[in-house]
């Protein structure tokens, strides 16, 4: 333990020595460092005084002085500067701020090191331009004047100078070239020829254009526009001495010329247009431009050409027609109109309404349509009018609103068809409609009355030969019963035919009513009110949807359909299906079955009346021309599709 604390007590003593040692050379140290601070002040203060004396010297000189003025030391530290200087930089006046200010280059400006290497190589540098920052960080433009200042030894201490800021011309001088840049490009691009001349008619500037336009080859420096010469147009042109003569004399007057047409001898049309150029009213030069406008001029004969054809046209078509001014006077009409209405285009023309006689009716229908043009509205109307003289006269009028070229409203334009003939025949057509109709309802009444008288002596005649089977029983052999039999058998068929004679007649009423049918139950109460054989076998493949017609007249077609399909199943396993197909806007119903089938020669002639293939004592050939009256009164299609021995489908439509 006591070794231990002796080593110890050895390591803090070699401690202590080391931290003599190090404290000795720090005193050393820092009295070679005061030493050369004390020399360094000393210096300062030498320089100090030669700055001051010579700022001093100088100071009367440019205080007053207009351009800013500066004293720096060769480091860029101002030492002086006048008031024009601290206004241009942005600082006080104070002396503080001022010794505190450095000329500070903006970044990257070479002028600025180039400037300093030439004024310490030549001692003095005139109109130099560099880039400085100002206090508040403003750049700005400054054209310099300046020169060294040496000391007694003639070595240069300091650097004395006038600025001037020219920022402003900078960027004015700047913007007039981007501006100058931009016309030039523009000048370039233009699609018309563009030449300037001087006052001695030397070619200054000539753009791309006017090579391309008189088939010249393109100039290399177009801005010289050394190798472009006026005279050189005339051998392009057809009337050289004409050309000559017309452009020496736009020359002379140096006024402006517009729109002068030069035909040249490849059949180009070109539009020359000159403005002479003056500056504070003394003349500088030419400024000639030169458009193509071949397409221009020959569209403007093909528009006059067209023009004068559509003129024709309206003035001779049997159309009339009229133009009316936005107070619906007439400006304009055409033979046909005037040959119309019974007056001449003198005495329409001017006129609001003309002398035209309209019914109450009609001009009231007249005012209302001019105030619907006037509100940009098109449309056609009917009128009365009566020629002076003559029977009244329908005409059909189509109005439109017209318009100017700038898209203003400034009157209307009409179109008149004389439809009197058509009237005519529609008013006839209207009343054989009416007796057609009244026929109609007659023939229905006789249709029901007929069917009523005919069937009371049927069934007459009936009870009679029932009356004598019963009387005459025991006295009657097997072939009088027989002849009885066919005698009721062909009752019954002469009271079916009346009865589908008077379905017939009224399937086709003209009042079609409209109700919400569900065609599942009508398929399902036919099948539970007509026989079905028990070897036959009904299905309904799809649910059948509901439709809007007459529950009465949807069921006659599938009964009529149904019981035709039953009729004609030959075969000891019938099979019927009943489904529907739906589509956009219609139904297609089918039903189909297994029988005889039809051939497709009968196809068309089993939906005629009274049409039969089969003639058997059930079938009176009336219900298929039933099932096609009913459609068609619906505006839907039947057809089918058969294989005889294999079967027959009927198909119809029905819209939703």
């Amino acid at each position: 333990m006591k070794d231990r604390i002796a080593i110890l007590e050895r390591a803090l003593e070699r401690e202590k020595e080391a931290r003599k040692q190090s404290e000795k050379i720090l005193e050393q140290k820092s009295a070679e460092l005061y030493e050369l601070t004390q020399q360094l002040q000393q210096s300062n203060n030498k320089l100090h005084k030669l700055f001051i004396a010579t700022r001093s010297e100088l100071t009367g000189v440019f205080t007053n002085l207009a351009d800013a003025y500066v004293m720096m030391d060769l480091a860029g530290n101002v030492i002086n500067m006048n008031d024009a200087a601290i206004s241009m930089l942005g600082y006080n006046s104070n002396v503080e701020e001022i010794n505190m200010f450095q000329l500070s280059a903006v970044e990257d400006d070479e002028n600025m090191k180039s400037c300093f290497v030439n004024l310490m190589a030549n001692g003095a540098i005139k109109e130099c331009t560099i880039a400085v920052v100002t206090k508040s960080g403003e750049e700005k433009m400054l054209q310099i004047n300046c020169s060294l200042l040496n000391n007694e030894s003639n070595k240069p201490v300091a650097i004395q100078g006038i600025f001037r800021d020219i920022t402003k011309q900078v960027e004015d001088a700047k913007n007039l070239k981007a501006s100058e840049n931009r016309l030039y490009r523009l000048i370039q691009h233009l699609d018309s020829g563009i030449i300037m001349l001087d006052h001695d008619n030397n070619v200054t500037m000539v753009n791309k254009r006017m090579f391309e336009l008189f088939e010249l080859p393109v100039a290399d420096d177009l801005q010289k526009g050394c190798s472009f010469s006026m005279d050189t147009i005339k051998d392009k042109v057809e009337d050289a001495l004409e050309y000559t003569k017309r452009y020496n004399e736009i020359k002379k007057k140096r006024k402006v010329v517009l729109s002068d047409e030069i035909n040249l001898k490849n059949g180009t049309v070109v539009e020359r247009n000159y403005i002479p150029v003056f500056e504070d009213k003394v003349f500088k030069g030419h400024l000639w431009s030169f458009t193509d406008i071949t397409l221009k001029k020959n569209f403007r004969k093909g528009l006059e050409g067209e023009k004068q054809k559509y003129s024709n046209i309206i003035a001779n078509m049997n159309l009339g027609l009229l133009e009316l001014d936005h107070e619906g006077k007439i400006v304009l009409v055409n033979q046909s109109f005037c040959k119309m209405t019974g007056y001449s285009s003198e005495e329409l023309v001017g006129q609001k309404g003309g002398n035209l006689i309209f019914t109450k009716e009609s001009t009231e229908q007249i005012n209302k349509q001019l105030a619907n043009r006037n509100n940009g509205i098109s449309s056609s109307y009917e009128i009365t009018y009566t020629p002076p003289n003559k029977a009244k006269r329908h005409w059909l009028v189509s109005g439109a609103p017209s318009y100017s070229i700038e898209g203003k409203l400034s009157g209307s334009i009409g179109v008149v068809l004389d439809i009197t003939e058509i009237k005519n025949l529609q008013f006839q057509k209207e009343g054989l409609l009416k007796q057609l109709e009244k026929s109609n309802i007659e023939l229905q009444e006789y249709a029901h009355i007929v069917s009523h008288d005919l069937k009371s002596p049927l069934r007459s005649i009936y009870a009679l030969i029932s009356w004598l089977k019963e009387d005459n029983e025991d006295k009657l052999d097997d072939v009088s019963m027989q002849n009885f039999a066919l005698i009721e058998a062909t009752l019954e068929k002469m009271e079916q035919l009346i009865t589908d004679i008077l379905d017939y007649s009224s399937a086709g009423a003209n009042t079609v009513e409209r109700e919400k049918v569900n065609v599942n139950d009508v398929v399902t109460d036919i099948l539970q009110l007509i026989y079905i054989p028990g070897h036959v076998k009904v299905n309904v493949l799809t649910q059948l949807p509901v439709v809007m017609a007459e529950r009465t007249k949807i069921q006659q077609v599938f009964q009529n359909l149904i019981s035709n399909a039953v009729k004609f199943i030959n075969k000891s396993e019938g099979l019927i299906e009943i489904g529907v197909e739906e589509e956009n806007d219609t139904y297609t119903f089918f039903v189909s079955d297994n029988g005889i089938g039809i051939e497709e020669k009968y196809h068309d002639k089993i939906f005629e009346i009274f049409h039969s293939l089969n003639k058997s004592k059930d079938s009176t050939g009336i219900g298929l021309s039933i099932v096609k009256k009913i459609i068609k009164l619906y505006g839907g299609e039947v057809w089918l599709e058969s294989t005889p021995e294999e079967g027959t489908t009927f198909y119809f439509t029905l819209k939703k």
